[in-house]
């Protein structure tokens, strides 16, 4: 497989990642009925790419990976109802790099669980992204914007739990199976939820069901399924580091749909917590002295 042609899917996955939030303001329905459909739709794409090999790729999988499996859907479910509920409190600059801040949790697991150590540039990484996050915090909150971003900020935390699950379940199924059951358990944890809170599922316009359709399509399997298949091809770093791209894409188009304008402190936390980001990720698993 020529490097060329990984990297312009890695690029163009990114661009699809980057729409996501775009689709979701555009979007009449409730958070947690666009996220309730974003799941729902993306359970049903991948077990039709999937396809008759679908019932081959669950069958392998054992009671407790199952188990997992199901921790996993739980978590998607919560990543997506607190993150597309953010949108209605902050901007989307703010919204997708409070997301992003996910890899920093997965390190942070990795030294208080996994008891994992960390190298002085990771470490450097992480204090220099939390220096931005709370840069941007402190700034949101004088404009009234924080609920958005401590919503984004949980929504960051639950998908790094989701992607910590994922990295030991894919071992045991492909990436289109582990998809199709993910986003189905976490339909299934969003359907009671919209139905208590007494939203309804239907009666919404034309363009909202196209956009549901689309962000499955988009950001689900465009994006994270074709970063999923690149990490057979080049190492995990080098993908994590690619995510930082949606968060200059969905300011750009955030820009240009909506004219939001960046205040002077989301640009330079935003540049902190991008910095801090590639710093740590691109040292992961570098064989340098260990701080902690």
């Amino acid at each position: 497989m020529r490097l060329s042609f990984i990297y312009l899917s890695i690029f163009l996955a990114v661009l699809a990642m980057s729409t996501s939030s775009i689709m979701i303001r555009y979007c009449t329905a409730p958070a947690l009925v666009i996220a309730f459909y974003r799941v729902s739709f993306t359970s049903l794409l991948a077990g039709g790419v999937r396809g008759g090999k679908l019932k081959s790729s669950i069958a392998g999988i054992g009671r407790r990976e199952f188990g997992f499996i199901i921790g996993a859907g739980f978590f998607l479910a919560l990543h997506f109802a607190f993150w597309i509920s953010s949108l209605a409190y902050t901007s989307i600059s703010s919204s997708v790099l409070f997301t992003n801040l996910q890899v920093v949790f997965v390190f942070l697991f990795s030294i208080f669980f996994l008891r994992e150590k960390l190298s002085y540039p990771v470490m450097g990484g992480i204090f220099l992204a939390l220096a931005g996050s709370l840069l941007i915090a402190h700034g949101d909150l004088r404009c009234g914007k924080l609920l958005g971003d401590m919503l984004a900020l949980a929504s960051g935390l639950f998908v790094a739990i989701y992607f910590i699950i994922g990295r030991r379940m894919r071992t045991c199924i492909d990436a289109m199976g582990y998809t199709f059951i993910v986003s189905a358990i976490a339909s299934l944890v969003l359907l009671p939820v919209c139905l208590v809170g007494g939203l309804s599922l239907s009666g919404y316009p034309l363009l909202d069901w196209g956009l549901f359709i689309l962000l499955a399509l988009g950001p689900g399997l465009a994006g994270h399924g074709i970063l999923n298949w690149a990490l057979k091809y080049v190492k995990a770093p080098v993908v994590a580091v690619s995510i930082l791209g949606e968060s200059v894409g969905a300011t750009v188009l955030a820009y240009l749909f909506f004219r939001e304008v960046l205040q002077w402190y989301q640009i330079l936390g935003g540049l902190l917590i991008l910095t801090g980001i590639y710093i740590a990720a691109a040292n992961e698993g570098k064989d340098t002295k260990p701080v902690f």
